[in-house]
């Protein structure tokens, strides 16, 4: 009876006021008694809710002031205070170990094109792709702030939470090395490799950025980015394209699908939240069909890769256990996707290039290379021939003897 007598006559905007301040203000709070002591005085004549209003007012401005005393000494400002600091600031914003597999995936194209490699242009080709790569990923993180902050993933990266330097101050670390790599590629290797350099920070950073928030074709857009730098450093040492360096593209570009669709389906949840398009997001379905799809794709390209001239034929049998325990953790991912299968087939797809380009290593340490392009680089007649490349006793003999 005397809760149905306080409904009665306190109104409820007051009674929703009193308890949304209690609860938002922990140092401030009313007590059930004392009010109903108050109310208990106040009952006997008019009640003044002007006057409980005010005193309400007065209390909540009282605590505003104490909390600001008491926090004031927190509020320090953020600045670099060294050199180092910065340096390591700029690091992340080149996302560094993103951008030293670029770096070797782009060594990679120039140790298996034909020819010699040079310390000097190997040493401009690593410096200006990683220049390229960090001003890339550098423009990505200061056009998606306000997504990061709402990614558990990304909340703490340096332009979100840290605040050591401004988003201008970024933009013109990004500028500089952009200018830096594209010049010192263009001078230093050649303009084939400068122009790939620039068409990928384009691509990354202008096309695949923005479709991120509009269409899942962004991750078709950001695998031709990551299959970009085999090429580059193919054109290094070679001034040009063919089919060996479309090989070691494709095979990055098939890789990216399963090594990110796997990624994204454990934290689809925070590109639900920033509103990025991802088939984790959009069609869980499609998103572990494309990974296997992708997967089963590297077995034939493996198989062929030998025809470019860029390995031993051995190669060929190698990479047929690696892609079909691959493949079968992509099958795993497709028909149980659950956190646990898209945890295996993300960890295989990080050891997965290292094991696969020592095989091709391994491979290439077979061949025979000269300075110059060799007549029977890319000849398919000669598949059969590099299965044996010790020749037998008796061979040798005819060929002596011929």
């Amino acid at each position: 009876a005397r809760q149905r007598h306080h409904d009665d006559v306190i109104p409820p905007c007051y009674r929703y006021e009193i308890r949304t301040l209690s609860s938002a203000k922990p140092g401030f709070k009313l007590r059930e008694h004392s009010f109903h002591q108050e109310h208990t005085t106040v009952e006997k004549s008019n009640i003044n809710i002007s006057h409980i209003m005010r005193e309400v007012q007065r209390k909540v401005k009282l605590n505003e002031s104490e909390s600001e005393c008491e926090s004031k000494d927190y509020w320090v400002e953020r600045r670099v205070s060294s050199m180092g600091e910065l340096y390591r600031v700029y690091m992340a914003l080149s996302k560094s170990r993103l951008t030293l597999l670029v770096v070797f995936t782009a060594v990679a194209g120039y140790a298996f094109a034909p020819l010699h490699p040079s310390i000097t242009v190997l040493g401009a080709l690593s410096l200006g792709t990683f220049l390229c790569s960090a001003a890339a990923n550098t423009f990505n993180q200061v056009m998606e702030v306000p997504y990061d902050s709402q990614m558990d993933r990304c909340k703490e990266r340096v332009l979100v939470r840290q605040h050591l330097i401004t988003p201008l101050h970024a933009v013109g670390y990004g500028v500089g090395a952009a200018v830096s790599g594209v010049v010192l590629l263009a001078t230093l290797v050649n303009p084939l490799t400068a122009l790939l350099g620039l068409g990928n920070i384009v691509l990354y950073s202008g096309i695949y950025t923005t479709l991120k928030r509009y269409t899942i074709l962004n991750t078709w857009i950001g695998s031709i980015v990551g299959a970009i730098p085999p090429a580059m450093g193919w054109a290094a040492a070679t001034g040009s394209l063919d089919w060996g360096a479309l090989a070691l593209c494709a095979l990055l570009y098939f890789w990216q699908f399963p090594h990110f669709n796997s990624l994204s389906y454990n934290i689809r949840g925070d590109y639900c939240r920033a509103g990025y398009h991802m088939m984790s997001v959009v069609s869980p379905r499609l998103n572990t069909l494309v990974s296997l799809r992708n997967t089963a794709a590297l077995i034939p390209l493996c198989m062929v890769i030998p025809f470019t001239g860029i390995s031993h034929c051995s190669f060929s049998f190698y990479s047929l256990l690696i892609n079909a325990y691959f493949t079968y953790l992509a099958w795993r991912f497709h028909s149980q996707p659950n956190k646990q299968t898209a945890r295996d087939l993300f960890r295989f797809s990080l050891v997965y290039l290292p094991i696969l380009f020592g095989s091709l290593a391994i491979g290439y340490a077979f061949k025979e290379r000269s300075t110059t392009v060799t007549p029977h680089h890319g000849d398919e007649s000669h598949y059969l021939r590099d299965l044996c490349p010790v020749p037998l006793a008796g061979s040798s003999a005819n060929e002596r003897s011929g």
